[in-house]
């Protein structure tokens, strides 16, 4: 319990005199939607939301043209007395429910990856990694001699190798398969 009060964890922003007239630390307060260290692991941040914009569209798209599964599934489970509402207004239905599937999911990618400290700190320190990285030399992209061209000239390689691996695999044992299991 020896620890000083300045010691914790805690983000300190002012120092406030307590009545003894010493030096207290008051731990950072800040709002519920403020994003946590703006400005850090851009790069990051952006690259996640982007991902999350493009899953939150098909989400939306899903729902603006399968949303009548619901109702049909209830019915078949014996629960369609709990959306015989959607029969009246279906178009409401199909376009207030994508938008609250998008405003939902919109909401949450943008609260896991700008508010809530754990996972905004864990982008962070991957932008930081990210620019330790020694990237291969792409300049100019289009000269056979950089290291970049090697590197895919080994992935296609290894690509065409493996396709041809498979494929030969999966005809052999096919064979296999077929005389044995359908032999007359």
């Amino acid at each position: 319990m020896g620890k000083d009060r300045n010691d914790m964890s805690t983000a300190v922003t002012t120092a406030a005199p307590d009545s003894g007239g010493k030096q207290v630390a008051e731990p950072a307060r800040s709002s519920g939607l403020a994003v946590y260290k703006p400005g850090e692991g851009y790069a990051t941040r952006l690259g996640l939301m982007v991902v999350v914009l493009a899953y939150v569209i098909f989400a939306a798209r899903q729902w603006y043209y399968n949303w009548i599964f619901i109702p049909k599934f209830l019915s078949s489970i014996s629960l369609g007395f709990l959306t015989n509402w959607t029969e009246l207004v279906p178009g409401y239905v199909q376009w207030i429910g994508t938008a609250l599937v998008a405003g939902a999911g919109l909401l949450t990618g943008y609260y896991y990856i700008y508010i809530r400290r754990d996972s905004a700190e864990f982008l962070i320190k991957t932008d930081t990694e990210l620019g330790k990285v020694t990237w291969p030399k792409i300049s100019p992209w289009f000269k056979v001699e950089t290291q970049v061209w090697g590197a895919t000239y080994v992935v296609l390689i290894v690509i065409a190798a493996l396709t041809i691996f498979v494929f030969t695999s999966d005809v052999i044992l096919k064979k296999i398969a077929d005389w044995v299991f359908y032999a007359k």
